[in-house]
């Protein structure tokens, strides 16, 4: 133990905790980048198997409309040759109206079909994109997943590092306080230590007591009254 002011080791520690904090909290994030990128892999992925979907529908659409209608230009020709036969003027007017009938008929389906194929064309120009985005996705993985590798050896390094520097300054903590120190940054890290500022902890923002202010000024180990974290005069 050194002969450090008290004061001055919270301060320390209490700069080391944050530090920690900081550091697991970007190791926590790595592998949510990771994840991230996957999750854009599978979104790029899904696109073109919706689209590949998308363009076989239209085509088995667009072939049964087209099969349709060479049926009905079948009919057209049979009843043409009726026509061609009717005996009375009845008969004849029934068959051209039937075949006018079918000819409007063949003339939506035709429309149909071209927007059938146009709307085909447009899907495999999407196709085309959205395999592209897939590589794009794939190469974008490879890079965060390389780049979070090596993030992730450095902070847990520097974490390493940090522990060690955090070890060696608790031992200026006083024998009579160091238990009660132990526990309260267990359960809440950098939040057990607070730093009092014009008479207030700048951890819940409250006013402390007078008494509370005193005790502190004569180096006495001095938690605080709300938010129960360990109390120091910034240096």
């Amino acid at each position: 133990m050194s002969d450090r002011p008290y004061s001055e080791v919270l301060q320390e520690l209490h700069r080391i905790h944050r530090q920690l904090s900081d550091l697991r909290s970007r190791l926590t994030r790595c592998p949510i980048r990771v994840n991230a990128a996957r999750n854009r892999v599978t979104a790029a992925e899904e696109v073109v198997s919706a689209t590949k979907e998308a363009i076989k529908s239209t085509k088995m659409t667009a072939d049964r409309k087209q099969l349709m209608l060479k049926e009905s230009e079948s009919k057209i020709e049979a009843t043409e040759g009726k026509l061609n036969a009717a005996r009375t003027n009845d008969e004849f007017q029934i068959f051209k109206e039937q075949i006018a009938a079918a000819q409007m008929a063949n003339s939506v389906m035709s429309d149909e079909i071209l927007e059938a194929l146009e709307k085909i064309d447009q899907l495999e120009a999407k196709a085309i994109e959205a395999n592209k985005g897939v590589e794009r996705a794939q190469a974008d993985l490879a890079k965060v997943e390389a780049e979070v590798e090596q993030q992730r050896g450095q902070l847990e390094s520097e974490i390493a590092r940090v522990l060690e520097e955090l070890e060696g300054v608790e031992k200026d903590i006083p024998p009579d306080i160091r238990a009660d120190y132990k526990r309260v940054v267990k359960t809440r890290g950098e939040e057990a230590l607070s730093s009092v500022v014009n008479g207030y902890c700048t951890q819940c923002n409250v006013q402390l007591r007078i008494q509370t202010v005193s005790d502190l000024k004569l180096g006495k180990p001095v938690f605080c009254s709300s938010c129960g974290a360990f109390l120091y005069f910034p240096e």
